[in-house]
């Protein structure tokens, strides 16, 4: 771990720090000046707890004996002083491998059988089981014996050629090169494996996904479906000495670029490259030649694309050899990583959360200025009627009262309004609904699970996505009804009572849409990949459709939640401003009746309304402090 990345990760973990104090700061203000309200600080709690579980995903992928966990080795766990996880020649990691910290379980390493791929259950609900695998605690106090622990993640076990095939493990090149001499077949013992490390990179947020090579990522759809494509960036991984071969290439076009992540391409072991006899000019000619060869074949920018070797990086940094480090080409990488990649995730990390929590602020601090203008109004008025006689003070009730009047009428045309955006908004989350999610899933799948042919998987595939297309469609057209008829309903208020201009924000499910869209690309190429046809057809499309599924429910879950979200932000302000200016008309009125029954009043109200904006000040500099404190 160099100190160029623990004080990125450090400053992206200030960052979002700062971002959930403020959340907290901000319920706080609110249920002092507002009022306890469970569901509103439930959901500000749950934005601010989806900060903290957040996570900077860095997935490894690559062919076998690229180098991926030597690599993981040389930028994060040097200060181990040995190499952690196992990294010989051959293949060493046979499982994908979550690298992470968890505060609330003690060091581990949890490793699931690889027989669990003979249930229906997903990745992601057998995390949740741990019944369902194998721990082995990693003691906090004997660091040296970990490397030991993790040779597990090497281990593979020899079945007889049916439960191979029946478990999905055969590969593409065809049956008899998986055979043993006894007629087995060799097969990873495990089928996933989480690690969970105390380390300060990783307690502040950082993952690390370290995956096998071609047929283990092919047989995995989750990983493919889901895992590397919500990783914020991939490393993929070449040998330098050959540059991008055939199954470089196959994995680089079937798993790693259609994803919308930021890309690097490594070419390892440079050092194999390192000849004495030749001119260290004609060296690094060579490896540059290699670095634009392989920028062209992936169409990646120069700048992505690193030259280097891990080994020489993790025995440099053992060995605390400058030059060694230097010449292993480490470290322009992670300036990448430190400089681009981190902060890259922190903006947009940030953005949405920030963009929230500035427009709640901005409301109230607009509530707050327009209360204490209207206060001040009053209170002018009030000043003004000291000396005045009855008749005058009659007069301004009476004015008082009509104003009030048309007020309410165009408060009860709101409220008709509101209660009608308000079923719409019901009908609106109840399009994005679980329940709505599982009668189009209950439609589709029975085509998607007895389809014998990939053609039929796709038609199926097809089938769910234009159906979920037309909700999102439909979902987006009762958003941009709900907020025409809340400008219209804003505007109003600004011309008939002099309410300044209010904007409401407009909904966006764009992203999901495109999301499910995503998804059916993933089914045509599935269907089209020849190595399909080989691996047993029931057994994959039976594992494909499950992580379709999982990954359909995420995207409706994420939209619902982005739309209930949307509908507080647009509803409540406008809803806050019509109450509170009634209050307004409320008071004067009430001020005006008291001082004509009694003009002592006067003096006493006066007073009340001078502490009632001296409150107002300071309510409001609490919010400008909390606003100030946002990263």
């Amino acid at each position: 771990m160099t100190a160029l990345l623990e004080q990125e990760i450090a400053d992206y973990t200030a960052r979002r720090d700062r971002l959930v104090d403020a959340i907290h700061a901000f319920i706080h203000w609110l249920d002092q000046h507002e009022g306890v309200d469970g569901d509103r600080n439930l959901r500000l709690l749950d934005g601010a707890e989806a900060l903290r579980r957040d996570r900077l995903t860095l997935a490894f992928v690559a062919e076998y004996s690229r180098g991926k966990s030597e690599l993981i080795n040389a930028l994060f766990f040097a200060d181990h002083g040995h190499r952690l996880l196992p990294s010989d020649a051959g293949r060493t990691t046979m499982c994908p491998t979550e690298i992470f910290y968890d505060p609330q379980e003690e060091p581990c390493l949890r490793l699931l059988p690889i027989e669990s791929r003979l249930t229906e259950e997903t990745l992601a609900h057998l995390k949740l089981k741990p019944v369902e695998w194998v721990k082995l605690r990693l003691d906090p106090e004997d660091r040296a014996a970990w490397p030991q622990a993790l040779q597990k993640l090497r281990e593979t076990k020899r079945v007889p050629l049916p439960a191979a095939r029946a478990l999905g493990l055969l590969d593409a090149r065809g049956e008899d090169e998986n055979l043993a001499a006894d007629g087995g077949v060799d097969i990873p013992a495990w089928r996933y494996a989480l690690l969970n490390l105390p380390h300060p990179l990783l307690e502040a947020g950082l993952v690390l996904l370290d995956t096998p090579g071609l047929n283990a990522l092919g047989s995995e759809p989750e990983l493919t479906l889901s895992a590397i494509p919500n990783a914020h960036a991939v490393m993929f991984l070449l040998a330098a000495d050959t540059g991008v071969t055939r199954s470089d290439l196959e994995i680089w076009q079937k798993y790693v670029h259609k994803h919308v992540n930021f890309h690097i391409a490594v070419l390892n072991k440079i050092d194999t490259l390192w000849d004495e006899m030749r001119p260290a000019e004609e060296i690094r000619a060579g490896i540059e030649r290699q670095v634009q060869d392989t920028a062209r074949i992936l169409k990646l920018p120069l700048e992505q694309v690193f030259a280097l070797s891990a080994r020489s990086a993790l025995l440099g940094r053992v060995k605390q050899d400058a030059e060694l480090l230097a010449r292993s080409g480490v470290l322009p990488l992670e300036s990448l990583l430190a400089h681009k990649i981190i902060p890259a995730r922190r903006e947009i990390l940030c953005h949405a959360a920030l963009h929230d929590m500035e427009g709640r602020l901005a409301g109230h601090q607009a509530r707050l200025a327009e209360r204490a203008h209207q206060v001040s109004r009053h209170l002018v008025e009030l000043s003004q009627l000291s000396g005045k006689n009855r008749d005058m003070v009659q007069q301004l009730r009476d004015e008082a009262m009509k104003e009030k009047e048309r007020y309410e009428a165009t408060a009860e045309r709101f409220r008709q309004l509101r209660a009608q955006i308000l079923r719409q908004g019901e009908e609106l989350l109840a399009l994005l609904s679980k329940e709505n999610l599982s009668a189009l899933l209950a439609d589709a799948m029975p085509g998607m699970e007895s389809a014998w042919t990939t053609g039929g998987l796709t038609g199926a595939m097809r089938r769910l996505a234009e159906e979920a297309h037309e909700r999102f469609a439909r979902a987006g057209r009762m958003g941009h009804n709900i907020q025409h008829f809340l400008h219209d309903t804003c505007e109003r208020f600004v011309q008939m009572h002099g309410f300044k201009a209010m904007q409401v924000p407009a909904l966006d499910l764009q992203r999901y849409r495109q999301r499910m869209e995503a998804l059916v690309r993933e089914a045509e190429e599935f269907c089209r990949d020849p190595a399909n046809l080989v691996l047993e057809k029931r057994f994959m499309i039976r594992r494909f459709v499950a992580g379709v599924v999982q990954e359909a429910v995420k995207t409706y879950s994420l939209a619902a939640q982005e739309t209930d979200r949307w509908l507080q932000l647009a509803i409540t302000p406008i809803t806050a401003r019509v109450r509170e200016h009634k209050q307004v008309l409320d008071e004067r009125l009430d001020n005006l009746k008291k001082i004509l029954a009694n003009a002592e009043v006067l003096q006493s109200r006066m007073l009340e309304m001078k502490q009632e904006l001296a409150t107002l000040k300071q309510s409001r500099a609490e919010l400008d402090d909390i606003a100030h404190a946002l990263p």
